[in-house]
This record gives C-alpha cells, sequence and structure tokens, in this order.
C-alpha cells in the first residue's frame, strides 16, 4: 500500500511539473509590450515582437536585448499584453532578467495550403494556465475529421483545477483559417 502511495504522489509531482511548464502556452496574439519602472516606461512592441519565430516567443528580459534603458538604476518590468481567440486581453510581466516563453498564434508565415483539416495550435485550460494539446488532437484526427468531448480525461490531465476550462483551437480547412473555443465537457467536432 506504500508504494501506490509513493507512486501517485510521485505521479501527482510529475504531472504538476509538465503542467507548470506549460502554463506559460496559451495562444492569442501580441497586442503590445511596454518596459521600465513605474512611469519610465517605453514602448517595445517591435523589439518583442522580433523575437518570435513560428508563434513562440523566447528570450531574455534585459537592456540589452531590448535594446533601450528606460529606468537607469532601477529595476524594470516587461508588460506583453496578449489578445486570446476570445477576444480577452491578458497581461503578463517578467521581471528584468527573467526568460519570456510564450506560446502565441503566429503573426505571419504559417499557412496551410492543403484542403483538409489542419490543427495549428490547440490549449486546453483557463485562467492563465493552459496546456498545450496542438498533437493530441491531431493524432485524433480520422478521416479528415475531429470529434472530442473537452473534459480533462481527453486532453490529458488538469492545467488547473480550480477554475472552469476551455479548450481553444486554431486550424485551417478548405484554405481557411479558422478558430473555436470550446467550454469544458462540451464537444469540438470539426470540420
Amino acid at each position: 500500500m506504500n508504494q501506490r502511495f509513493v507512486a501517485r504522489v510521485l505521479g501527482g509531482l510529475a504531472l504538476a511539473i509538465l503542467l507548470v511548464d506549460s502554463a506559460v502556452a496559451q495562444g492569442g496574439q501580441l497586442v503590445a509590450a511596454e518596459y521600465g519602472a513605474g512611469d519610465r516606461r517605453v514602448d517595445v512592441t517591435p523589439q518583442v515582437r522580433s523575437f518570435m519565430h513560428d508563434g513562440i516567443l523566447q528570450f531574455d528580459v534585459t537592456d540589452r536585448t531590448l535594446g533601450v534603458d528606460p529606468a537607469f538604476h532601477h529595476v524594470k518590468e516587461l508588460f506583453i499584453r496578449i489578445r486570446h481567440w476570445d477576444g480577452d486581453v491578458e497581461e503578463f510581466r517578467f521581471m528584468e532578467h527573467a526568460r519570456v516563453n510564450l506560446t502565441l498564434d503566429p503573426d505571419a508565415g504559417y499557412e496551410w495550403h492543403d484542403r483538409g483539416l489542419h490543427i495549428m495550435r490547440a490549449f486546453y485550460g483557463g485562467a492563465g494556465h493552459f496546456a498545450d494539446v496542438t498533437e493530441l488532437l491531431r493524432s485524433m484526427k480520422h478521416d479528415g475529421r475531429l470529434f472530442v468531448v473537452a473534459d480533462n480525461r481527453s486532453m490529458g490531465g488538469d492545467p488547473d483545477p480550480a477554475v472552469h476550462k476551455v479548450l481553444r483551437v486554431l486550424y485551417w480547412h478548405d484554405g481557411q483559417r479558422h478558430q473555436i473555443v470550446v467550454p469544458e465537457h462540451a464537444e469540438l467536432r470539426l470540420p
């Protein structure tokens, strides 16, 4: 019985570590970025946008990286605003010397020319804690269609037990880009 308990605890810790790592992944579009301290902030949206490659935004927050020091001899913060697929805007704060690691929608260069269904990005969660389920949904596709109930079991875990979750899917079908947000326990049918 003690072995089962230890196995459950270790399994829970592994899942927690996995979900903490995926908590930064959420999808959406970069709206704006500001860097500074107090009322001494500057717009660094173009600099931040330049670090994005295929929807992945990764860089270290430093004066050198961002090319500006708006508050000399002060600890600064980077504020990144992202518009999610449902229209909500969320702000992320990163202290100076922190590592930014966000998964967003690609601004450009991500097109699918096949006429069939292609899942570009998919995230499951809520309140800023999302798990990337893109590959999982891609593997569920059968005969060019996708049907799944959006719940913890089908999505491989619960990224945040304290909130009601949604499944956000950005996909291509018949040469058109689409997005859909499905509440927890609802069905996703594509196309």
